[in-house]
């Protein structure tokens, strides 16, 4: 087996510090050869998402210094609604049975997982890693415990060993950030600085996104 290849799904409207640090910290930590982010063109689960163009800007912008991050836009460019189980088929087709690979998601997602399109399929194509929170003790339903159980990796190394099928828990250090958040700070005209990259505040005031105007400068 070859060294594990992740995906992390999201919007990122905008990626922020958090999304950073947990993508940097998984690569280390998991001996990454790759870390993809996965900007969904509209989850299904939400009712709007910034112009991707913006979005895929802002990420590139954010990741330049990193080379074991990456973007893979394929959810861009597919009419949605975007499933993640159909971006999983696809990407298992293309690296051939032998490659480990894997797809990142909070916790937050991994607690509605019953809720997304053949969730149960998920594990097929490729391993979970759910990032959670040291102080944070989740409560599954039945259903989703059940099928956690016959899953569930303790040890990191295992992802490496299989090509699909475990789910692993990682803990990392709670960032008390949201996208949704941010959003309603930069609107109101409160500072961003510590909680976005420097490259990212810039390109938010000068395209004049979420409510920024040139005169509110953070």
């Amino acid at each position: 087996m070859g060294q594990l290849i992740a995906y992390f799904g999201g919007s990122f409207d905008p990626i922020h510090q958090g999304h950073l640090a947990t993508a940097q910290y998984l690569a280390r930590h998991l001996a990454l050869k790759k870390l993809y982010f996965l900007p969904a063109y509209l989850s299904p689960l939400k009712s709007h998402s910034l112009d991707s163009t913006h979005r895929v800007a802002m990420l590139n912008l954010a990741i330049i210094n990193e080379p074991k991050l990456a973007i893979d836009t394929r959810e861009l460019l597919r009419p949605p609604p975007s499933y993640t189980i159909d971006t999983l088929k696809a990407l298992r087709l293309e690296y051939g049975h032998e490659q480990p690979l894997a797809f990142i998601m909070g916790m937050d997602s991994f607690i509605n997982l019953p809720k997304w399109h053949n969730w149960q399929q998920l594990t097929d194509f490729a391993h979970l890693i759910v990032v959670s929170r040291p102080t944070y003790t989740p409560i599954f339903s039945t259903e989703l415990q059940q099928w956690l159980n016959k899953r569930r990796c303790n040890e990191p190394q295992m992802l490496e060993y299989q090509t699909a099928g475990l789910i692993y828990f990682v803990d990392t250090k709670p960032y008390n950030l949201s996208s949704t958040q941010l959003r309603a700070t930069i609107a109101s005209r409160q500072t961003t600085q510590h909680e976005l990259p420097q490259s990212v505040i810039d390109y938010i005031y000068q395209h004049h996104l979420y409510g920024a105007t040139a005169t509110n400068e953070s």
